[in-house]
């Protein structure tokens, strides 16, 4: 699909020079201001000792292959061998502690306080999905809701309006039934009539039936529209974000299809239901001018989460034993070039549009990308109080970067998964082998760590 063209002619982004970025921003009158992502005595300075050499030991432990490739077998492992309760003393001040905010309400509003005094926002993530093949459950899906209201609650008690909060259309309707409706839905225009069915239902609207499907599909993809209606309406009540995560290419085109339907009946006066964006995969930048376009048709605000991606390992995998065409990047390289080209494209249809119409999260570790994003807004006069172009990272992860940018005034989220310790953990293990690449690389967030270390022991 050919996307709209830029609305606007833009000046050339100045060169990359190495950790600094210079770009002109209005936030500093215009002014040439550097950035670096290198200072680790801010960075860390909210850290103790033995919060800084934990984070140092867990990112090196993540970033070793055996563990990334092996890591649910070690976990199933561990458990037989140290029983739940000693493995669970073990793993909960470290690898928990390092990425998890908790797993009640008042664990998560004491990480919630943390990161609010830093100036980083709460963007939760239930630990909440499913894949093909599993039993669908139509008890575990309406328990799903629950515990999303719940967390709705719990951001915006902390964070108020417009705090962010991420969901997986898989918690919510069958994996099954997703793969169904995404493989008979190819054609442009079937989608955009799907979407506008379901998106009407949201609305108020009567259920159409899917001619498709049979009668108990039929019943359970209603009962799924009900839900995906529910958590929209209460998210649009509190004014939060409700951010859609990606999943696996074969579901993608049906988890579009929801989250677009969820816009189209909550995005009326701003961007409210995100979707999010794998730019591991080639037609990234495709897929979000055809989506972008869809919600201008509906009149509605849109919103983007844009990440690089989880599944490439498995995408590839899967791809090769299909014997289908590879939909991912050949390499991180090829991938850096098409996360860079969405960003700054969707950062110009913020500009073009107003925040009222167009909202972005910019999901990434990478430096260079983070430092582009800056620039990019700077040259179009948005400001970080805007609110409309935004920035993430994980929790426990990359805190060189996020507490820089918070204590420059960007708005900066942390996803911080919630849930016991043997609910998150096979989540968590999932998630490392699917992001080896991430894990692999955080080479130089080890660097500052050990060097803020030696500066606490040694003083310099």
């Amino acid at each position: 699909m050919v996307c709209m063209s830029s609305l606007l002619r833009l000046p050339r982004l100045v060169r990359n020079r190495g950790v600094f970025y210079r770009f002109s921003s209005t936030l500093t009158s215009n002014q040439e201001k550097e950035i670096s992502f290198a200072d680790h005595r801010t960075a860390y300075a909210h850290l103790s000792r033995a919060e800084i050499l934990r984070a140092w030991i867990v990112l090196k432990l993540c970033s070793l292959d055996f563990l990334l490739q092996n890591s649910l077998k070690v976990l199933e492992t561990s458990k037989r061998v140290f029983g739940r309760g000693l493995l669970e003393k073990i793993l909960r001040p470290t690898l928990y502690d390092q990425f998890v905010a908790g797993d009640d309400p008042q664990s998560l509003k004491e990480t919630a306080n943390k990161l609010k005094q830093l100036g980083i926002k709460l963007m939760i993530l239930p630990s909440l999905e499913e894949d093909i093949g599993q039993k669908s459950d139509q008890n575990r899906y309406n328990d799903n809701v629950e515990v999303t209201l719940k967390l709705a609650e719990i951001a915006y008690q902390h964070g108020g309006p417009l705090s962010c909060l991420q969901t997986k259309i898989t918690a919510l309707i069958s994996a099954d039934l997703l793969l169904k409706i995404a493989e008979r839905n190819r054609d442009k225009e079937d989608q955009f009539c799907t979407i506008s069915s379901w998106a009407n239902y949201m609305l108020g609207g009567s259920f159409t039936p899917v001619s498709y499907l049979n009668k108990q599909e039929n019943i359970e993809l209603e009962m799924g529209l009900e839900r995906l209606k529910s958590v929209g309406a209460f998210a649009s009540g509190l004014q939060l974000r409700l951010l859609v995560d990606g999943e696996f290419t074969y579901l993608n085109q049906a988890i579009s299809i929801a989250a677009l339907s969820m816009a189209g009946a909550f995005n009326q006066t701003r961007p409210v239901v995100w979707n999010t964006y794998q730019c591991y995969l080639k037609d990234a930048f495709d897929k979000i001018c055809g989506e972008f376009d869809v919600a201008r048709r509906m009149g509605v605000g849109f919103g983007a989460k844009i990440v690089r991606g989880a599944y490439l390992e498995r995408e590839r995998l899967l791809s090769a034993e299909g014997n289908y065409p590879d939909p991912t990047n050949p390499s991180y390289e090829a991938t850096s070039a098409v996360y860079d080209r969405v960003v700054q494209h969707m950062v110009e249809q913020v500009a073009a549009l107003g925040g009222q119409r167009c909202n972005v999260i910019v999901a990434s570790h990478n430096e260079t990308s983070v430092l582009k994003a800056l620039s990019k807004m700077g040259s179009l006069g948005i400001l970080p109080t805007d609110n409309t172009v935004v920035f993430g990272q994980i929790y426990g992860m990359a805190s060189n970067i996020t507490v820089k940018l918070a204590s420059e005034g960007y708005i900066v989220y942390n996803s911080v998964p919630y849930g016991s310790l043997f609910d998150v953990l096979p989540y968590l293990s999932r998630r490392a082998t699917e992001n080896r690449a991430v894990l692999k690389g955080t080479r130089r967030e080890r660097t500052l760590l050990a060097r803020e270390l030696r500066a606490r022991f040694l003083g310099f």
